[in-house]
Order: C-alpha cells, then structure tokens, then sequence
C-alpha cells in the first residue's frame, strides 16, 4: 500500500508523485490557521501551550501541549 494523501476536492495523491517542495494547500490538502502560543513555566521545566487562534476551531482535543524546547519557529528555518 502506498502513502497517500487527500486534497480537498477528495482526490488522493501518492506521496511519491509530490514534488520535493509541495504546496501545503493545494499538493497536501492542508489549510494554514493561525495559532495561539502560550508559554508556562511550572517550575520544573518550560511548557508551551498551542491553541487555535480562531475560538470556533477549538475542540476538546484542538490543542497541543510541549515542552519549549521542541517548538521550532518554521519561518526562521527557511
């Protein structure tokens, strides 16, 4: 079986047949959201806490808790 991903129009995409740089939207079917970041320190180490910025996004499981370490700013990398 081989990796596949679904655009938004429903039609599936072999990994292998996407260019090395895809677009986000239009070759991996992802939509762009902006985020809340919230860092909180309970003493032993340094924890972000990741919201959807957009309040009608947020769901029971919206959201993402790690360690400050592990968050990399993409922009910067590029």
């Amino acid at each position: 079986m081989s990796p596949a991903t679904s655009t938004e129009d429903g039609e599936e995409t072999n990994w292998w047949d996407v260019g090395q740089n895809p677009d986000v939207h239009d070759d991996l079917g992802y939509e762009m959201v902006d985020l809340d970041v919230i860092h909180h320190d309970p003493g032993q180490r340094d924890q972000v806490l990741v919201l959807p910025a957009d309040e009608d996004m947020l769901r029971d499981d919206a959201f993402m808790v790690a360690d400050a370490d592990d968050i990399l700013d993409l922009e910067t990398m590029v």
